[in-house]
């Protein structure tokens, strides 16, 4: 955690997404590291546009987004997931709407994600499988 404080202390510009896990970087992440009023000046929400993006172009040194988000931005270094003790884990979940015309298809693509043979496309999106035994 010191060296997250370390690096956002040092940055003269930080860029977070407009999304929830920007929320929780804005007001909480920042204030657990003591750093919220010091981030009011050089920290800035970024809608619309990803903000792995914006740090590729110059316009922040710094960046916090979803991995998965990061991940395909040329241009950019992922230093990697903020430690455990900053973390805010969003689980993802899937359904079939009751007026599906291809339920049994949806039924099949929610097996696939949750079996063995999608793990290794899921880490390499930058999200984590779910544990085995957790998909119904």
């Amino acid at each position: 955690m010191e060296a997250v404080k370390r690096a956002l202390l040092a940055a003269k510009t930080i860029a977070y997404s407009d999304s929830a896990s920007g929320v929780y970087v804005s007001t909480e992440m920042f204030a657990k590291l003591g750093v919220a009023d010091v981030m009011k000046d050089k920290a800035r929400k970024i809608p619309a546009t990803p903000v792995g993006e914006i740090v590729a172009h110059g316009d922040a040194e710094l960046g916090f987004q979803q991995i998965s988000e990061l991940k395909p931005v040329k241009g950019i270094d992922i230093v990697g997931p903020l430690p455990n003790e900053l973390q805010q884990i969003t689980i993802f979940s899937a359904g079939i709407a009751s007026v599906s015309k291809e339920p049994e298809a949806g039924r099949a693509l929610i097996k696939f994600l949750a079996s063995p043979a999608a793990r290794d496309a899921i880490i390499a999106s930058g999200m984590e499988p779910i544990a085995a035994g957790g998909a119904n």
